[in-house]
């Protein structure tokens, strides 16, 4: 374990083997935010005062953990921070390496696995996690339950622009290409409006390293598209959830085109009814809150809507305290290879999730 090198002082960087695949060595990355606020007084959890849950965030697509302001503010709140940079994302994206390609999104199973006992078997996080990470993040609750205490969803990315019927005309082609095509783009780089609504090079207010986030974000693997919409497929089909989940997003979408200046206080990635309906079918304790002037990512939005959802954040941690885990379904995500098919062609050398 070692200082971040992206979040410096206070963070470290803690490195999860993940065993290799036929592109050479994968890693997953850990981060930690160390603990430099006032500890809850001695006594509280035996007089009964519920000890807050730790937080794991999860990056999207194209995108990595940068946001320092957020992980402050929530270290502040009493949580004990992390953060996990997916293989071939980020920090974890190695040399030669295909960046943000994945055959299933089962297969990040071994990192989230090896996060959360890191964290600790006694102490299931909420998983924050956004966009692409929000649809990962969901799909291991179900799959895995008693492992998180909740989860707090920043624009995930549940369903398919215009619904399941738009996912289901896609499956089909996208598959067969994903089968032919492997690792290889089905896509070129898109559009760079989300970008410019927040990048500071673009007149936006925010900086973030633009060659691990790139403007239109990188070409996209045939085969993660793949994952992508199965991932949707199947949790359309899951049964409900059991835990908290909140939904936050924004109020509405401006995709595609050239940039107008409606873009910097709107989705412009996302369609967000669809979001929004996927998300009503996650379970009985599910929280929708649509954020006035929220970008894709609500918490890289101007001030006020960025104020709001993390007051909205803040106040529903607030409402329940961390579960107990199901030590048997940590113990079970540790083993990948029974989770995901096979793929011909394509071995993978399961690592065990040891740092």
């Amino acid at each position: 374990m070692s200082r971040d090198p992206i979040l410096g002082e206070g963070y470290t960087a803690h490195p999860i083997d993940l065993g290799a695949d036929d592109e050479g060595p994968l890693i997953a990355t850990l981060i930690h935010r160390e603990a430099t606020d006032t500890p809850q007084p001695v006594g509280a959890e035996a007089s009964g005062a519920a000890k807050k849950p730790p937080i794991l965030l999860m990056h999207g697509w194209s995108d990595y953990l940068f946001n320092r302001d957020l992980m402050e503010h929530l270290g502040r709140h009493g949580h004990e921070v992390w953060g996990l940079d997916l293989r071939k994302h980020g920090r974890s994206l190695l040399p030669g390496q295909t960046a943000t390609e994945v055959d299933h999104l089962n297969r990040y199973d071994q990192e989230i696995g090896a996060a959360l006992r890191i964290i600790g078997r006694d102490r299931p996080p909420v998983l924050l996690a956004h966009s692409t990470g929000g649809l990962t993040a969901t799909l291991w609750a179900q799959r895995h339950p008693g492992t998180v205490a909740g989860l707090a969803l920043n624009s995930p990315w549940l369903e398919m622009h215009l619904g399941p019927v738009a996912r289901s005309l896609a499956d089909g082609p996208v598959r067969l290409l994903a089968g032919r095509l492997r690792e290889r783009p089905i896509l070129p780089t898109g559009s760079e409006n989300y970008a410019r609504a927040t990048h500071r090079d673009f007149g936006g207010p925010y900086d973030y390293d633009l060659a691990l986030k790139p403007p239109g974000g990188h070409r996209l693997p045939a085969d993660t598209l793949g994952a992508i919409i199965d991932g949707q497929r199947r949790l359309a089909a899951a049964g409900p959830l059991t835990i908290p989940v909140l939904v936050m997003h924004s109020a509405r979408s401006r995709i595609g085109g050239r940039f107008v200046e409606e873009m910097r206080r709107a989705d412009s990635v996302l369609d967000v009814r669809a979001l929004a309906r996927a998300a009503a079918r996650l379970g009985p304790e599910v929280r929708i809150e649509a954020i006035e002037g929220a970008r894709h990512d609500v918490f890289l939005s101007d001030a006020d809507a960025r104020s709001r959802a993390i007051a909205i954040l803040d106040e529903w941690l607030d409402t329940f305290s961390a579960r107990a885990p199901t030590m048997s379904a940590l113990d079970g995500a540790s083993d990948l290879g029974t989770s995901v098919p096979a793929r011909p062609g394509k071995e993978l050398n399961d690592g065990h999730g040891s740092a």
